[in-house]
């Protein structure tokens, strides 16, 4: 990874929208902080389009599309994406909603298995409001070690589940979708062409964005996932969390 200084003037230039991750990217551990909610508003007011992409649930992105300055947002790893047009917001899912309800009752029977496995583990404070995944606590509320982490990760996959892991939540979920295959559809809504992104996030769930995009961006904390990393951002920035987002934004504003 090089650092974000590096970044040449002419690259930076070719950026039209920045799609970045929430948690551990634009939301610090503390919360969301107004320094990066406001480098977000100023990013739309130079001309860049903003979208949102996730691993949080369907109730948190209706929030985010409604009233944050975005574009749209892709929300429960790529499971749909919203926005807003003329005051409403628009939802396209992956599949059709018909599967929805074949997916929960897998996902309701998984998630019974994996209890009777590993006893200790929680699912999200947010799953109430989830359509599509199942999303189990490994930081934000509770703690699962690495070990317990990858057990898990084997035992729903042997299941035929999908899994991906951000900084706080393991998602798991029936489906072939992706962050990144939803993200190359909301980018056809907007208008936009692939070679034109950039991607800024800090967890093993972005590595499939880090390699759908030329531009990629890391804040800090992406160096501490070792292993559990299988592809790694063509930048890093020195600051983490929002801290590292803020970096960017001030960066790109810079050497326009």
């Amino acid at each position: 990874m090089l650092p974000l200084s590096e970044m040449s003037t002419k690259e930076s230039h070719n950026i039209k929208a920045i799609l970045f991750d929430l948690d551990g990217t634009f939301v610090s551990k503390e919360g969301l902080k107004s320094n990066a909610y406001g480098k977000l508003e100023l990013v739309r007011q130079k001309g860049l389009k903003t979208v949102a992409v996730t691993g949080r649930s369907a109730g948190w992105c209706d929030l985010i599309a409604r009233w944050w300055p975005v574009d749209a947002v892709v929300g429960e790893n790529g499971a749909f994406f919203f926005f807003k047009s003329k005051n409403k917001i628009v939802r396209r899912t992956f599949y059709d909603l018909k599967e929805q309800n074949k997916n929960r009752k897998k996902l309701s029977s998984l998630f019974e298995k994996l209890k009777s496995h590993f006893p200790n583990i929680r699912s999200a404070s947010d799953q109430f409001s989830r359509q599509w995944d199942l999303a189990i606590d490994i930081s934000e509320e509770t703690s699962v070690s690495k070990e317990e982490i990858l057990k898990i990760i084997n035992f729903a996959e042997d299941k035929g589940a999908c899994t991906a892991i951000s900084n706080i939540h393991l998602n798991i979920w029936f489906g072939d979708y992706t962050k990144e295959q939803m993200s190359l559809k909301v980018l056809e809504e907007l208008g936009l062409h692939k070679k034109n992104i950039l991607y800024v996030g800090d967890s093993p769930n972005d590595s499939p964005m880090f390699n759908c995009f030329d531009t990629t961006v890391g804040v800090s904390s992406v160096k501490n996932y070792g292993e559990l990393m299988s592809i790694y951002p063509k930048y890093i920035t020195k600051g983490n969390d929002s801290e590292g987002f803020v970096e960017l934004i001030n960066f790109l504003i810079s050497t326009r």
